[in-house]
C-alpha cells in the first residue's frame, strides 16, 4: 500500500514540472505581433513599434502537460471611464518552443465577441 501512495505521488509530481513554462518574448508567425509574458501579465505588443496593443493579467484557471488555459483581465478606457473586461486565453504547445494561442471574448473595440488563433514561437 505504502509503494503503491508513494507511486501515486511520484506521478503527480512528474505531470507538474511537464506543465507549460511561459516567460519571455513570443513572436506571431507572421511577424507583425509581439506577446510577452512574465509572470501573471501577457502583454501584447505591435513589433515593429513595441507599442503595447493590450495588457493583461493573468490568473491560471485550468493546467496540464500541453496546455495552459487563463482567464485574462484587461482595464481600458471608454469615453474617459475605466472599464474592465475578462477574456479566456489558452495556450497549447505544438512542438519545441512552439505555441498555439487562442483568444476567446468580447473585443474592446467591436461590438461582438472574437475568436483569434496567433502561431507563437519563443524568441528571448
Amino acid at each position: 500500500m505504502k509503494k503503491l501512495l508513494f507511486l501515486f505521488l511520484l506521478v503527480c509530481c512528474s505531470i507538474e514540472t511537464n506543465a507549460i513554462e511561459l516567460k519571455g518574448k513570443y513572436q506571431s508567425q507572421s511577424g507583425e505581433l509581439l506577446f510577452v509574458f512574465t509572470s501573471d501579465s501577457l502583454k501584447v505588443k505591435i513589433a515593429q513599434s513595441q507599442r503595447t496593443v493590450s495588457s493583461f493579467k493573468l490568473v491560471k484557471q485550468k493546467e496540464n502537460k500541453k496546455s495552459t488555459t487563463f482567464n485574462a483581465y484587461e482595464s481600458y478606457q471608454v469615453n474617459g471611464n475605466l472599464t474592465y473586461r475578462e477574456v479566456l486565453i489558452k495556450v497549447t504547445k505544438v512542438r519545441g518552443k512552439k505555441y498555439l494561442l487562442e483568444y476567446f471574448g468580447k473585443d474592446k473595440d467591436r461590438e461582438y465577441n472574437t475568436n483569434e488563433r496567433y502561431n507563437i514561437k519563443f524568441i528571448e
